[in-house]
């Protein structure tokens, strides 16, 4: 760029005769100038990005499209720590009704139970997320 405003004004400055009047050499010039103001005008300046408006500031839409990816992880995730633990529930349970003594059998009923709770509470979660998914995909306003 720099090498293109050189040669342009060597040009422009070789064609002024030594008889050229000072006002002549400023209308020669002129269309130069004009050049450089138009990309001057056209560069932002230094420190300032250039940013449009629209996407200054994130869209509700796209906040929405958030709340919604996580609402869906979160059914998709509690919904697969209630299989595993419904699975080793059942695992635990079936040992305790086939277990002899009376110690292992309090244990293997303990860990049922608890087992047991842990999927209920993963069953409430994916249902809040599935609830939650369900309202922002079909009943939140666009606007």
């Amino acid at each position: 760029m720099k090498k293109t405003i050189a040669w342009c004004l060597l040009l422009v400055l070789s064609g002024v005769p030594t008889w050229a009047e000072p006002l002549e050499l400023a209308r020669r010039l002129a269309p130069l100038e004009a050049a450089l103001a138009a990309q001057w005008a056209e560069q932002p300046r230094l420190g300032q990005q250039s940013m449009p408006t629209a996407s200054a500031a994130p869209s509700k839409e796209k906040r929405s499209r958030k709340k919604l990816y996580l609402s869906a992880a979160l059914a998709v995730g509690a919904g697969a720590v209630a299989y595993w633990s419904k699975e080793r529930a059942d695992t635990a349970y079936d040992r305790y009704l086939r277990s002899a003594s009376v110690a292992r059998q309090q244990r293997e009923l303990a860990d049922a139970k608890r087992f047991d709770r842990i999927a209920g509470a993963a069953f409430v979660s994916m249902e809040v997320g599935i609830v939650f998914s369900s309202y922002l995909l079909f009943f939140r306003s666009r606007s």
